[in-house]
């Protein structure tokens, strides 16, 4: 939500308030995005109540805040999960794509709701290192940019 929403829900009068909220990219592994129709329910009962108003719904499905300040993107999410729907992702790929912001999107066949920083079955095992070089390549870890 920091990457997509305006408001400073953190500030508390404090000297940090002077600092910015805003991450300068995000990272997002099997994220739940939509709390309408791809929704993971649980996630969208935790967050919104039992009975949320479509206001509300569209006001939490990120891809819908998402806008060319929202921060450049790498995005993980496993074809097989059966918790949250690879159309999250999908989601708010489109989105960073309808805004111009820089998103690097990878789907796994394998991984389940289990994407893990290591011991991730087949090609899954690869995100780590590719999320480590479009750190770099974007400049967020060599300070290039």
């Amino acid at each position: 939500m920091l990457g997509t929403h305006k408001e400073d829900v953190s500030s508390i009068g404090d000297s940090l308030d002077k600092e910015s909220f805003r991450p300068d990219f995000l990272i997002l592994i099997s994220p739940v995005i939509d709390l309408g129709k791809y929704a993971h329910v649980g996630s969208r009962e935790n967050l919104l109540g039992p009975n949320p108003s479509k206001d509300l719904i569209d006001k939490y499905s990120l891809y819908l805040q998402v806008t060319s300040a929202t921060p450049p993107s790498f995005i993980v999410h496993a074809f097989n999960d059966p918790a949250v729907p690879v159309r999250n992702s999908l989601l708010f790929y489109q989105a960073l794509l309808d805004s111009n912001v820089s998103v690097s999107f990878h789907e796994f066949p394998q991984g389940l709701h289990n994407i893990g920083l290591r011991n991730n079955p087949g090609s899954t095992e690869l995100w780590t290192r590719l999320c480590e070089m479009w750190l770099n390549e974007m400049g967020f870890v060599s300070g290039k940019k």
